[in-house]
């Protein structure tokens, strides 16, 4: 989605700020045991060294009788991963006992390994809850860990959801027979014991073409469920063992297609039965509690946030007040999002349009009414939701009035100062049509959606006759949304009303009292007296304002240019009042904010499943964050005891072991979908370039418009190098390579097809597509790629220039030392790169706001984080003209003109709308200069018809056309995927951090999700 600080890495919680790491996991790092009968370790508030117990429960049978053999110990840093995930697993024995061989069982039905080495790795490649054990030969004799089993909990990774057609599963042990109160449930039994399990569905299949099945039980063969329960989505029973060994029950989840396929995804579990006489058990941690109330944060996050104006923030630090703060008419409820219904829960809403199975759904409150009626997307307001205002302390309801101010707004500021600079187009996109009304295209601010007033307004109706009667009594009234953009029915429109950039509830009497000045001109602005702490009419209602249809169209215009733009409009950018679980008590600009319960919050009564916002007094109360510009202060804090999360950078993974080891902290990692990115600005300000730097810049500004020398430079990156050094440390892989604005594991549009550069340089001139090619290709006068700027620069007299990087994020420093380095020896000199680092929020405003040709950056990092993940979402702001990134990288503008628009390179029917025959010769012989302005079309017209195509193969290849034509174009060099690393205090469950992919895996935290011992 918006812009992705790169600097915030390391810490637990949130989205859109935190590390890299590698493709599917979701680590829980807890412990390490380091021997049979004990560890050593330190107590969350003391440096003396202890020994516990690797037994656990210590009260269990196993803790006082154990055979002498079961003295081998299993280190294992993460005990709950995501499938598809790389887990370590090292063997230790007692001092003075050497092993000849050692055999790891990782307990998924897997081959047991026997080596010489104690140290292996192992993928699961399925949920399920799994015990891990191993055996060491010691003089002849087997030794084992069965005193000290470990337990690995693999989740349902969004990545591995089967190309988007599987659901997502989990599953929970209920009870067992030899379960000790007070400790929670084990599979591991003894002969003869019972053990109970569920399993369930957690979010359907994202491919609207697939449809969710009732789940059935596999097991093996020697058992027989007893006490089976089922329903469409979760099943239970319980299982007796009369012999010892181990056994698979697997819970088996499917989605079925029209066409008959059938997708599965499975949650199993292995059972651990000891020997007779024999009494087996896990290896455990200590517990730990919190020496503070609330939550005490620490985000390497310098410079902070740029706004925390729902309808304006589009970078990764104001999103996280604004989750906590603002609630959305529905939240995405997992680690997925789809257009289905199954993927959200209601916040705001008294349900999910279009649900008609499991509670409280629409079809079963509103009499068999889903609320989606074609294109027409109806939200009922629950009565229970309230406005705080922290200054007087009132409250009151939220009322449709407030969803039609919050969306109008959004979609006021949709294409200012361009398409994708702020969250609006995300709405906007399928509410309103280019080109209607009186403005037509002529209008060169309305043109690419036609955001003018009487469009909004007829976007969206209040009370309207998609309202159920019932609604109008049971509730507080209903807000319908007709999602036809274009003309097109918007079936992932679910996904963008869930979004809180841009879908956040705001209170409009609030926002548009004096004290705010961030009404609506010819509605509220100027109408709204006192605090505003109450509800707004209607548009046309006596007192507020004019009736929409009297309102010129180009009445917003100037609200429209001045507002979205920094200091940006009115005193919200530092001021929030919501009804989401907390209220802004204190927020210093840059440095730092604080949040405290909201009294009048109440969560949705009608809202009873997993995912749902949690009741009033169930999270803790206050959360005081720090904006660090060095991981320093909350590194030592955590070792204090002082900090719930901080940020540990992977510079510094060998502190966070350490502490882990100690048992101050837990960490996690999930995969996530953001990006990290170097745009090519094709015509930078050389003015603003030289006030960030004293070296010398001796290229012309149109430096990045020829394509030889954008690929050559994105050939030059030592990618091997930096994901062997740097993207893995510790043997915690933080980022993983991959190109192209559609990220991995994303459904299953990322293309396999296209040859992104993820090697090191190849120095061979001859070797086609090589680093050193592209360098002869583009300093050669007869070739295709002819750069005649790139051709002057020589070794006495070097081409130099800036690369920005970003302050707060040591590793990006790293790689951009590495990258300048392999540039100057690829070019013998002749191009000198010279890295500089600004803060966060200077890289979004360079690149956001201050407009075509004054965009000071040559090349420069940014990220992004999804605002839902379908391809839209990506090649929007990374490829579409005048979008996000290339309006201030003026690459449509540079690419228009005639020297890349030869009359060749469209003759015989090779137009713009033939994206399949450049696609072609992207794969060939590639796009030469003169051509680049014709593939750049085309490439427009493959995303336009790619994005109202139905889910299927065609929209697949459409992509896929549309990322070979990009990648041929070399618009970025494309540096990480993001593997999300965080770490916790002792006494934070690690398992209530919210891993969706659009909250957590894009760096933000759900501060009211998460749980700890003593938090409250």
């Amino acid at each position: 989605m918006e812009e992705l600080n790169r600097a915030n890495v390391g810490r637990w919680a949130g989205q859109r700020a935190l590390s890299t790491a590698t493709a599917a996991i979701i680590l829980i790092v807890v412990i390490l045991v380091v021997g049979g009968l004990g560890y050593v370790g330190l107590s969350a508030t003391s440096s003396s060294p202890v020994t516990k117990s690797s037994c656990w429960p210590t009260n269990s049978a196993a803790c006082s009788a154990g055979a002498a053999r079961s003295d081998v110990g299993l280190q294992v840093p993460f005990r709950s991963v995501q499938q598809g995930s790389i887990v370590p697993f090292t063997a230790t024995l007692p001092a003075g006992e050497t092993a000849t061989s050692y055999t790891f069982t990782f307990g998924d039905s897997s081959t047991p390994t026997t080596q010489s080495t104690n140290t292996i790795q192992h993928t699961y490649t399925n949920p399920g809850t799994y015990i891990a054990s191993t055996t060491a030969l010691v003089k002849g004799a087997t030794h084992n860990n069965w005193r000290s089993l470990v337990v690995i909990t693999v989740t349902a990774s969004y990545a591995s959801q089967s190309a988007g057609n599987a659901p997502a599963v989990a599953g929970s042990i209920l009870s067992n027979s030899s379960q000790v109160t007070g400790s929670p449930p084990t599979t591991i039994l003894q002969q003869g014991q019972q053990v109970t399990l569920q399993g369930s569905y957690t979010a359907g299949p994202t491919n609207p073409l697939y449809a969710l099945q009732a789940p059935t039980w596999s097991y093996s063969s020697s058992l027989t469920p007893a006490s089976p329960v089922a329903t469409n989505t979760t099943a239970s029973a319980s299982f007796s063992f009369a012999s010892a060994g181990t056994y698979y029950v697997t819970f088996v989840g499917s989605a079925k297609a029209s066409t008959g396929t059938v997708a599965y995804q499975n949650y199993t579990w292995s059972v651990f039965v000891a020997p007779a006489n024999f009494n087996a058990g896990t290896a455990g941690s200590t517990s730990a509690v919190s020496t503070h109330k609330g939550l005490n944060v620490y985000e390497l996050a310098p410079g902070g946030s740029n706004t925390e104006d729902p309808a304006i923030d589009y970078e990764t630090v104001g999103y996280e007040p604004i989750l906590n703060v603002y609630q959305t008419l529905i939240a995405y409820n997992g680690s997925q999002t789809g257009p289905t219904y199954q993927s959200y829960v209601p916040v705001l809403a008294t349900c999910v349009p279009g649900s008609n199975t499991g509670a409280n759904n629409c079809a079963s409150l509103y009499n068999g009414n889903t609320l989606i009626n074609g294109y027409n997307y109806t939200f009922v307001i629950d009565n229970h939701a309230r406005f705080y205002d922290p200054g007087t302390g009132n409250s009151w309801p939220v009322y449709p009035t407030d969803v039609l101010f919050s969306v109008a707004r959004t979609m006021a500021f949709a294409t200012s100062p361009c398409v994708g600079c702020n969250n609006g187009w995300i709405l906007t996109q399928a509410l309103l049509s280019a080109g209607t009304g009186p403005l037509g295209s002529t209008s060169a601010l309305h043109a690419a959606l036609n955001n003018t007033p009487q469009n909004i307004w007829n976007s969206v109706t209040i009370n309207g006759t998609d309202c159920p009667s019932v609604a109008m009594t049971s509730s507080n009234g209903c807000v319908t949304f007709h999602a036809n953009g274009n003309g097109l029915n918007w079936p992932y429109f679910l996904e963008l009303i869930g979004d809180p950039l841009g879908g956040s509830i705001v209170p409009c009497g609030w926002f548009s009292a004096p004290a705010q000045g961030a009404g609506i001109p010819y509605w509220t602005a100027g109408n709204v007296s006192g605090n505003g702490d109450h509800p707004c009419a209607a548009p046309g209602t006596a007192g507020y304002g004019v009736d929409w249809s009297t309102i010129p169209w180009t009445a917003w215009d100037t609200y429209e240019t001045s507002g979205a733009n920094p200091p940006f409009i009115g005193n919200v950018q530092w001021n929030m009042a919501g009804s989401g679980p907390y209220y802004m008590q204190n927020l210093q600009p840059a440095l730092s904010y604080q949040l405290a319960a909201n009294p009048a919050y109440a969560s949705n009564p009608l809202c009873t499943w997993q995912g749902c916002w949690p009741a009033a007094g169930k999270f803790a109360q206050k959360v005081s964050v720090q904006w660090e510009t060095s991981q320093v202060p909350g590194e030592q804090a955590y070792a204090s005891g002082a900090a719930d999360f901080a940020s540990i950078p992977s510079t510094d993974v060998s502190f966070l072991l350490q502490l882990i080891q100690q048992g101050k902290l837990n960490a996690v990692s999930f995969p996530s979908i953001s990006i990290f990115f170097f745009p090519y600005n094709f015509n930078f300000s050389m003015s603003g370039a030289l006030r960030y730097t004293s070296n010398p810049i001796t290229v012309p500004s149109d430096f990045f418009s020829y394509v030889g020398i954008r690929q050559f430079i994105s050939h030059a990156y030592p990618y091997e190098t930096i994901q062997q050094t740097i993207n893995t440390k510790g043997g915690i892989q933080y980022g993983f390579n991959y190109g192209g604005a559609i990220p991995q594991f994303m459904a299953n549009y990322y293309p396999t097809n296209v040859s992104w550069p993820s090697t090191n340089p190849d120095t061979n001139p001859a070797d086609v597509g090589g680093a050193a090619w592209w360098w002869a290709q583009a300093t050669s006068p007869t070739s295709p790629y002819y750069d005649p700027e790139l051709a002057s620069c020589t070794a006495s007299s070097p081409c130099q220039l800036p690369l920005f990087g970003q302050t707060g994020a040591p590793d990006l420093d790293q790689r951009m030392a590495l990258w300048a380095a392999s540039i100057y020896s690829l070019t013998n000199g002749a191009v000198k790169v010279n890295p500089l680092d600004i803060n966060f929020v200077d890289l979004v405003i360079n690149s956001l706001y201050t407009g075509p040709y004054l965009n000071p950056m040559p090349f420069y990092t940014l990220g992004w984080a999804p605002d839902y993940p379908d391809p839209t979402d990506y090649v929007s702001p990374l490829y579409k003209a005048y979008g996000t990134y290339t309006e201030n990288d003026v690459v449509a503008q540079q690419l228009s003109q005639s020297q890349f628009n030869a009359s060749s390179c469209t003759a015989g029917g090779h137009g713009v709308g033939n994206y399949t025959y450049w696609s072609n010769l992207a794969q060939t012989t590639g796009i030469p200069n003169n051509c680049q302005g014709a593939a750049y079309a085309a490439l427009q017209s493959a995303m336009a018809a790619a994005a109202v195509m139905p889910a299927g193969p065609q929209r697949v290849l459409t992509y896929a056309e549309a990322e070979q034509i990009a990648n041929a174009l070399a618009l970025y060099t494309y540096w990480e995927q993001q593997n999300v690393v965080v770490s916790t205090a002792a006494w934070i469950d690690p398992t209530t951090y919210n891993s969706n992919v659009c909250i957590g895996g894009g760096g933000d935290s759900s501060w009211f999700t998460v749980q700890g011992n003593g938090i409250y």
